[in-house]
């Protein structure tokens, strides 16, 4: 049928409370039993026991199965929804019958009896709803901190004409072709960073943008291709600004989701209350791997140090290489559980768009925020200086042409983000947010794959 007559949710439903009140549903059948004459329908709102014991819908007990979505007209009797009558909106058309379940029809393990890969983010139908709504609170959260607090929305392109220099991201590649037929190499966006800050150079002074990221080569349990993330910038501020809006956002995300000042995510209590903990890298590199970042400005200094300390060197490292296992292996899963961090002062030597230390050039201001073991943000103070900029760019192409397949890249720089710099770009603050991530914990679980809603790949 085209249409439903449905009259009520089934909270709604369940909340009638009087036999008096007959009411029509529309739903799942999450279960039927044709020989105990009941059932359960899900929609929504929640779910509902149905009692089909009523000899009229014999009939249509014997045409329908688990899975079908279809209406229910009855009264909420004895803690169960009394149906006296029954339609079948639409079959579901997937899933076999389990020969073992009274009346032959399926039990619903997975939304419509489908394969989980089939089902909207490959999830039973309860755990698809609760991502959607999850997200739902999170960007309606997001939005309306960021609006209260003076800063604009803005939409920037997903393409590029120059791809991601960093080493360690690979960017999608796509191919714009025009009407006379001649093609164009475009790019992915892997974050809408260049396009912001040459907003921040043309006077807008707060802005933020929730939107896709794209990473070549990447999924893990934590990280899909294609992500959602926030970024916001601030002009006339800088990296300890951005620390403090931070714990701000997130503790005015947690009392919209009902965590006000903690959250528990994986049977860890999670204190959400500022100022939270920083650590300089150097400080977390020298205590926990015995590594001092301040002797090891060159990768054969490095890579002596990490011997000594028992790390295994390769011969096709290089320093990014280095620092990158020591602290995945040391670092990292030595911070505390219990309380958000910031991790401050990265090397210079690593990529990055960040202004050195004032007072120490080898690092820069930069951190990270992990929570529960979960990397979330990447922040700056931002580097405004376009001479300084143009060489780490050159630097990081060099790496690029040096690349074989797909990740190698023989054109140029940005030079529209350079010459945004060359006008003038204020001293500013910036961070790129994983809100995938966000989600995670929001929602306890310890992979990604549920709180995205489609995973074909």
């Amino acid at each position: 049928p085209a249409r439903t007559g449905r009259t009520h949710t089934v909270r709604q439903a369940r909340e009638s409370g009087t036999t008096a009140n007959a009411t029509v549903i529309a739903g799942r059948l999450v279960r039927l039993d044709t020989q105990a004459l009941s059932g359960a329908l899900e929609d929504w709102t929640g779910t509902i026991d149905l009692a089909l014991d009523d000899p009229a819908l014999s009939g249509m007990l014997r045409r329908i199965r688990a899975g079908d979505l279809v209406e229910c007209a009855g009264t909420w009797e004895n803690d169960a929804y009394a149906v006296n009558g029954l339609r079948l909106l639409a079959p579901c058309l997937r899933g076999e019958p389990d020969p073992e379940v009274a009346g032959g029809a399926p039990e619903m393990e997975a939304a419509g009896g489908a394969p989980e890969s089939e089902v909207a983010g490959g999830a039973p139908e309860t755990e698809v709803t609760s991502a959607v709504r999850i997200r739902a609170r999170l960007m309606a959260g997001t939005r309306a901190y960021f609006e209260s607090r003076g800063f604009i929305a803005v939409d920037t392109p997903t393409f590029m004409t120059v791809p991601d220099l960093t080493p360690a991201l690979s960017s999608f590649r796509t191919e714009y072709v025009d009407e006379e037929g001649g093609t164009r190499t475009l790019y992915l966006q892997t974050s809408p960073e260049h396009y912001m800050k040459r907003l921040l150079a043309a006077g807008c002074e707060r802005i933020y943008q929730i939107c896709r990221f794209y990473r070549n080569g990447e999924r893990f349990d934590t990280h899909h291709p294609e992500f959602t993330g926030l970024e916001w910038y601030e002009a006339y501020a800088d990296y300890e600004t951005v620390m403090a809006t931070t714990e701000d956002f997130v503790n005015s995300l947690a009392d919209t989701l009902n965590h006000a000042g903690e959250l528990t995510y994986r049977d860890t209590t999670i204190d959400l209350r500022p100022p939270w903990p920083r650590y300089r890298v150097r400080d977390c590199f020298l205590d926990r791997s015995g590594i001092d970042l301040d002797a090891c400005d060159d990768l054969g200094a490095f890579a002596s140090a990490a011997r000594s300390s028992g790390y295994e060197v390769r011969e096709d490292d290089d320093w990014d290489d280095l620092f990158h296992r020591v602290f995945l292996t040391a670092v990292e899963p030595a911070l505390p559980a219990d309380r958000p961090v910031f991790l401050t002062e990265y090397p210079a030597r690593l990529p990055s768009l960040a202004r050195r230390v004032p007072g120490n050039p080898r690092y820069v201001e930069r951190f990270e925020l992990y929570m529960g073991g979960l990397e979330l943000a990447n922040a700056f103070t931002e580097l405004n200086d376009p001479v300084e900029q143009r060489a780490r760019f050159e630097a990081d192409l060099e790496i690029k042409r040096s690349k074989s397949g797909p990740d190698r890249y023989d054109g140029g720089v940005d030079e529209a983000l350079l010459a945004a710099l060359e006008y003038g770009m204020p001293p500013s603050g910036g961070i790129a947010f994983g809100l995938d991530r966000l989600a995670m914990l929001f929602a306890d679980v310890d992979t990604i794959d549920p709180v995205i809603l489609f995973r074909d790949f």
